[in-house]
């Protein structure tokens, strides 16, 4: 006869949870360089959230400064620009397709 395994509670006080990352900064987008959950927030509100990593890792390899090496002052205006250059490119790949199907 097979008896079936308790399972060990643990108190909720011992239990070892992971706490999300503070928000330290307020957001406004002129706070360099930007907390990584802030991008990710920001790229969810606009709808693109699968391009707030692509972002965040292409402007943290720049070290938040233009190729001429001047630092870059508002990120929001950077993620902007962005997702207009994301949102033209799909427009793109859109007309070559149904270019291509003609």
């Amino acid at each position: 006869m097979l008896f079936k395994r308790k399972a060990k509670r643990i108190p909720a006080g011992r239990r070892a949870v992971a706490e999300p990352e503070q928000i330290i900064q307020k957001g406004f987008g002129t706070e360099m360089p930007p907390q990584k959950m802030l991008v990710e927030i920001y790229f969810d509100q606009k709808g693109f959230n699968d391009q707030a990593e692509l972002f965040y890792s292409f402007f943290d390899r720049a070290h938040w400064s233009s190729p001429k090496g001047t630092p870059y002052r508002n990120w929001k205006l950077l993620a902007t620009d962005w997702i207009f250059d994301y949102q033209q490119s799909l427009k793109l790949e859109k007309r070559q397709w149904e270019n291509a199907l003609l």
